[in-house]
């Protein structure tokens, strides 16, 4: 690359303030240097093949399977997929609940925009993507035994080595989103761009957070563990509090589906691939004039800005994810099927839905019993109680708010379990579970101490 190229190319990538810089340096070690740069190459090349495989492969690279199976499994994903669904980083449970209960809760959600056509949402001319969080459907879903049962399944991919951090990874904490009713259109688009959530710039710059990926800083990328939660249990993924990151750890992304979907029609795409991708969205800043030219000199962290909700890859920002193959769009699924997918992987949306029905899913995270997911119980209770948007979500466009309708969904009597109870913060965790580690009755004893006033 010619040195005009060079500048040319550098004007495209966001400079972040110069204290970047200098965090930029203290992440790779001088002694670490050489063997990050072979490690890239390495990369390099994996991501080819991964490329041509996705390709290759397309939607049916996603692991699927049935939620009895898992149910005769004893609650856990069968161990044959493990390893498949850890390397891909997402995975598909079928028939979480049956199809007519599904479809009955798309019909009531339906039902409530059309009622309360007040409510906002996106796109803002043609709301399909509503401002609402507590819905009688929405309430069920997040309480329903057999969701959570789901997703304590997958919570379980995840591991931890030291049994006494305080750390549930199989109790849930509520994380209210909201819900997408997507309607079919061959012209117009809907745009939601490729991204990850779970913070943007917070995965360099807090030191708790880009501890998590050390070995890939280090020069060991091919050692990296991205299902090990002992690093995330303190990670700020929301440095700056503006409104617009989440401010806890969602170790799964979700959505229950609640249409017939086919593949291409306004629904998900993801990159199926975590570790090479997660490994070159960390060390990219780090080569943005190619695998020879090592620079932590220049406060760029392509795709990341501070306070914004995601961390954004583009194929202009990084070509060697081949994200116009990479990204794939999910198999079809029906009402009742469950998605889920790693925080840390790459997904968008379709641009265009050109079926014939509604894309509908209901948006609805595992966010494990951490002490850093304490604090949005709390909040998240109180939002409940007072039918308010929760903090997260205090700069989206509104439009009325759910206490103004008689008939929002956030009552007591509509949460279906008592473990619905506990995420909600209305029950206290069972710190007498035999059989739990010394870290999970640690985390409980800390949430019942700051949720002691639930009756």
């Amino acid at each position: 690359m010619s040195q005009i190229q060079i500048l040319e190319q550098r004007a495209k990538w966001p400079l972040l303030e110069p204290r970047f810089a200098e965090m930029k340096k203290s992440i790779i070690k001088p002694e670490h240097r050489q063997k990050v740069i072979e490690s890239y190459k390495q990369l390099l090349d994996t991501l080819k093949t991964e490329a041509e495989f996705i390709a290759n492969k397309g939607p049916v690279i996603v692991p699927e399977v049935d939620f009895e199976l898992v149910r005769e499994n004893g609650g856990n994903i069968p161990t044959s997929l493990i390893n498949l669904i850890k390397d891909r980083g997402c995975v598909i449970i079928r028939n979480v609940v049956s199809e007519e209960q599904a479809m009955r809760w798309e019909a009531e959600l339906r039902n409530y925009t059309k009622v309360h056509s007040g409510v906002g949402g996106f796109p803002k001319e043609n709301p399909q993507n509503w401002s609402l969080w507590w819905t009688k459907p929405q309430v069920e879903i997040r309480s329903h035994e057999r969701i959570l049962e789901a997703m304590k399944a997958v919570s379980k991919l995840w591991h931890v080595s030291d049994q006494s951090a305080p750390i549930d990874l199989t109790t849930q904490v509520t994380y209210p989103d909201r819900f997408r009713i997507r309607y079919p259109s061959k012209e117009k688009e809907y745009t939601l761009d490729a991204h990850l959530d779970s913070g943007s710039i917070e995965r360099w710059e807090d030191p708790t957070y880009r501890e998590c990926y050390r070995s890939i800083f280090n020069g060991n990328w091919v050692d990296y563990d991205a299902w090990s939660a002992d690093g995330r249990i303190n990670a700020q993924t929301d440095l700056y509090h503006l409104g617009g990151n989440c401010s806890c750890w969602r170790s799964m992304q979700g959505w229950l589906s609640l249409s017939h979907t086919g593949t291409g029609e306004g629904t998900l795409r993801l990159l199926p691939s975590l570790k090479a991708s997660t490994a070159y969205l960390m060390l990219r800043p780090f080569f943005l004039n190619g695998p020879d030219s090592f620079d932590d000199a220049q406060p760029t962290f392509p795709g990341a800005h501070p306070g914004q909700t995601q961390l954004l890859p583009t194929e202009e920002l990084h070509p060697h994810l081949e994200m116009g193959r990479t990204v794939i769009g999910i198999p079809p699924v029906k009402p009742g099927d469950y998605v889920f997918w790693h925080c840390d992987l790459i997904h968008e949306v379709d641009k265009l839905h050109p079926g014939t029905r509604d894309s509908s899913v209901v948006y609805n995270a595992c966010t494990p019993l951490v002490p850093y997911n304490i604090d949005s119980l709390s909040n998240t209770r109180e939002a409940f109680l007072a039918a308010e948007p929760p903090r997260d979500f205090a700069k989206v466009d509104i439009g009325e708010t759910e206490r103004m309708h008689k008939d929002n969904g956030a009552r007591r009597e509509y949460i279906l379990s008592q473990e619905g109870n506990r995420a909600m913060g209305f029950a206290q965790f069972d710190v007498d579970e035999p059989g739990i580690t010394e870290g999970q009755r640690k985390v409980r004893q800390m949430a019942n101490s700051i949720l002691h006033d639930v009756v």
